[in-house]
């Protein structure tokens, strides 16, 4: 087994996500030695949104190079959510002081994901044609 693999197997994830998480905690560590972590936050928030857009775009493409792109930008957009979300609170706390508006915002953005999902299911998943009978 080649080391690549034990890395996912141990973490569950592969290289590049943890090379992500890796750079992305190395600009906030910059950020907060450097006292510039508020610009490293927006600039991060900023970095996901042109990622979630550009992943957007190129999921209408069906087939081809642009495709596999696509996806790719969906997995890593996957990966990168929570940390993006805990960023973008505490920026959101440096400038809302009600501690109920910010638990708020934070169940939106922990929930948001997961009640989007259940409400956009498949809905024909169940339907069967009529030629093909279901055999009980």
């Amino acid at each position: 087994m080649k080391w690549q693999q034990r890395v996912q197997v141990t973490t569950g994830l592969s290289c590049w996500q943890i090379m992500l998480h890796l750079g992305v905690v190395c600009a906030l560590l910059v950020g907060w030695k450097t006292a510039t972590l508020i610009p490293v936050g927006i600039g991060l928030c900023l970095l996901y949104a042109a990622t979630v857009i550009l992943m957007f775009a190129l999921h209408r493409v069906r087939t081809g190079r642009l495709r596999d792109i696509g996806d790719f930008l969906e997995e890593l957009t996957t990966t990168w959510y929570f940390g993006n979300a805990m960023i973008a609170l505490w920026l959101l706390s440096r400038v809302v002081e009600n501690k109920f508006l910010l638990v708020g915002a934070g169940i939106a953005m922990i929930a948001g994901p997961i009640i989007y999902s259940l409400l956009a299911k498949d809905k024909t998943s169940g339907n069967f044609a009529p030629k093909h009978p279901v055999r009980r």
